[in-house]
This record gives structure tokens, sequence and C-alpha cells, in this order.
């Protein structure tokens, strides 16, 4: 699974300035540890020696301390990730995520290991407990730190990349972590509709209008030698719909009836279009149409839909993790007559005699 970056996080990481920095946890005087736990502690001697052991070797061209941002700490994870599918994260005393690193390998978050996986600090290495201020999730896992030992006291959002600065509550309070896997898009959008997950609109992005395919509607039989005018009511409605898009581009549709996100939805789509979201759109109407001699004469109906795109954002009760899923509402506009067309079909000689459709009144009228 593709590991997503909160937006509201990023924009946070915008506006941190070295001045606003913590600084540094390790203590003056005493040299960075570098360590990884994978059941068993082992130790380099620099951050170089951290990775090749974290990547059982496949990793050789770390810097020698990490570099500063979480640009290059995720960059350098995801190389971490590919060689390593085991790993869950690598954490770093610092904020800005360099300092003493341990790298955490519990089976990541891609196979049926139960979830939240606990790992406590204070177990794996004491001098970890309380110092780690900055962590990275791997294969897949999100990271949510927690003040005391088996996820006690105040407990943080799983992310996918975190960081706690000096005079926030995680601030060199860390002693237990927990991970989580990434849902998929589709997870997600399923969560929002059976509640698993708050989710909320982040915005709509994008409007159109475009036709949908033709429906015969009704119809209307001549059998006479002479044409003839028909008074036709007809009446078809069309379903609307809310889509979100999962992965690879395909598209989960749940209905109009969903959760937290339909009151957001609801008045974006008023907004642009003037008219709530509506679980159908029923056309009905009265027609006169001339219908030629000897001939059926078939009405069409050609919706137009309005179309309105978004982006959503999922946070899942169990956990915090957050998912952004695109969203799409589809729903038929009442236009009235537009989108009428007909179509004029001659009758065959079997269907002239056919006493359903050329009765003794010389035709029939019926909606389809």
């Amino acid at each position: 699974m593709r590991r997503k970056i909160a937006a509201t996080a990023l924009a946070t990481l915008t506006v941190l300035s070295s001045a606003g920095m913590a600084q540094n946890a390790t203590a003056v005087g005493t040299p960075p540890r570098y360590c990884h736990y994978n059941g068993k502690l082992q130790c380099a001697t620099d951050f170089r020696g951290l990775v090749r052991l974290a990547t059982n070797g496949a990793i050789l061209d770390a810097p020698l301390t990490p570099t500063a941002g979480w640009v290059s700490a995720d960059a350098l994870s995801r190389r971490m990730e590919r060689a390593n599918p085991y790993l869950s994260s690598i954490h770093f005393s610092n904020p800005d995520w360099t300092g003493s690193v341990l790298t955490i390998a519990a089976n990541g978050c891609l196979g049926s290991m139960t979830r939240p996986a606990v790992m406590n600090l204070n177990m794996i290495d004491p001098n970890f407990d309380n110092k780690l201020n900055s962590e990275v999730g791997m294969n897949g896992c999100q990271v949510s730190p927690a003040e005391h030992p088996d996820r006690g006291g105040y407990v943080g959002d799983a992310r996918p990349i975190g960081w706690h600065n000096a005079g926030t509550q995680l601030y060199n309070q860390i002693t237990s972590v927990s991970y989580y896997p990434t849902p998929t898009k589709e997870e997600a959008a399923k969560a929002c509709a059976n509640g698993a997950a708050v989710c909320t609109l982040k915005d709509a992005q994008s409007a159109s209008v475009v036709s949908g395919a033709a429906r015969p509607v009704a119809f209307s039989t001549n059998c006479t030698s002479i044409n003839q005018s028909r008074t036709l009511w007809w009446e078809t409605s069309f379903a609307n719909e809310v889509s979100f898009e999962t992965e690879y581009g395909q598209k989960l549709s749940i209905g109009l009836e969903f959760g937290d996100l339909k009151t957001g939805i609801d008045l974006s789509f008023t907004q642009r279009y003037g008219q709530r979201t509506t679980n159908t759109t029923t056309f009905k109407q009265q027609e006169i149409v001339a219908v030629p001699a000897k001939y059926r004469s078939v009405l069409y109906k050609t919706p137009s839909y309005q179309i309105l795109k978004g982006v959503a954002t999922a946070k899942m009760r169990d956990g915090g993790v957050l998912v952004d899923i695109p969203w799409t509402v589809k729903q038929a506009a009442a236009d009235g007559s537009d989108g009428l067309t007909w179509d004029e079909i001659p009758l065959t000689a079997a269907e002239l005699k056919d006493p359903n459709l050329c009765p003794l009144s010389g035709g029939v009228t019926r909606t389809l």
C-alpha cells in the first residue's frame, strides 16, 4: 500500500523553522545511539551501519548521521521498506528527524499481524524511553505514539510521519508505539458509510454537465392507413449516485445515504447547482406526437447529469489513521422536455396483425 502524508501535517511542516524546532534531545556530550530491534536489539556505531543492519545489508550508502527534514527521512524509509518488508518504523530523538535512531521490525503492516501491534520502548531499550521525538512508518504502517506502556496515558493519532516539538504533549514522553495499517481507499470509503470512520469534506474541486445514455420511455403505434396524432403520458426515473475513486481508478458506488459526508456533499452540490442531492430524479409529462401510418413511434429520454467532484478525508475511529478519498456526485438534472427524441419504426406484417399492438382502435400508447 502506498503511504499517504496527511495534508494538514505537511501544511504544518512548511511553517517549521530551525528556530522553532526543539533542541537536540540527545544529551550534550552523549554520543548518538543507533539501534535496530527485530525481537533482539542490535546497535551500530553510526547511522550508515544501522541502515545496513535494518536492511540486511541491502543499503550501504546511507549518511553517517541522519539528514534533517521529513523529506530525507521519508525517502530513505521508502528504500528501506523495499529492502526489508518486516520494517515497521524508524524513530529519531529530535523533532527534525536527526539525533539517535531506533528502527523497529514488527512484521510491517502488510501481513496478518493483530492490530494494533504495540511496542514498549522501555522494554526494547531504556535508552530510547521518553527520548524519541519524530518517526516515520514503513511498509504500510502508521505510527501511534503513547505516553505510557501498552498505549497508556496520552495517545497520539496514527500518522505515516510524526514529530513532537518541545512544549507539546508527547515531547520526550513516548514510552510505547502502536502500528495501524494504512487502509485502502475502498476500505476508507466503506468505513465512511458504516461509521467506522469520521469523514469530513475536504473540498469540492470541479463541476460539469454531461449527457447520459438515451432510454426508451414510451411508444405509440398507428396501425391505420392515415397519419395519426397521439397524446402520450409518460414517466421515468434515473438513479443518482455518489461514488468514491479507489485504487487504480476503480469506482465504488454506495448511493446517497452514507455517513458523515452527506451533509457536506449535499451543501456543496446545492451551492453549485441550486438543488439538493436526491436518490432518484423523476421525469414525467404529456407529449403529443404525430405517428405516420403503419408506424411505431418510440420516445427516448436522454438525461443530462450534473457532476460535482471533490476530496474527503476519512479518519478511522480505530487509531485515527487519515485517508484522502476522491468523491463524485452524479445527478440527473430535472430539465423538463430537454433530451427527448423520437424514433419512427415501420410496423411489420406480423405486428399489424398482433392485437396487442394493433387492436381494433387502430393502435396503442404505452409507457415503458
